[in-house]
């Protein structure tokens, strides 16, 4: 499955955990999706 947004993440099943702010241009995305172990962290700019 190709993740190219943030919007297809959520629609993919993912939830949002946190988001870690990096500079004012990138963020870290922090997801986990249920019945899943672990977490998938997709940066975003």
């Amino acid at each position: 499955m190709k993740l190219e947004t943030l919007e297809d993440v959520l629609r993919a099943g993912y939830d949002i955990v946190d988001v870690v702010v990096q500079d004012e241009y990138c963020h870290d995305v922090v997801a986990t999706r249920a019945g899943q172990p672990g977490y998938t962290v997709f940066d975003t700019t």
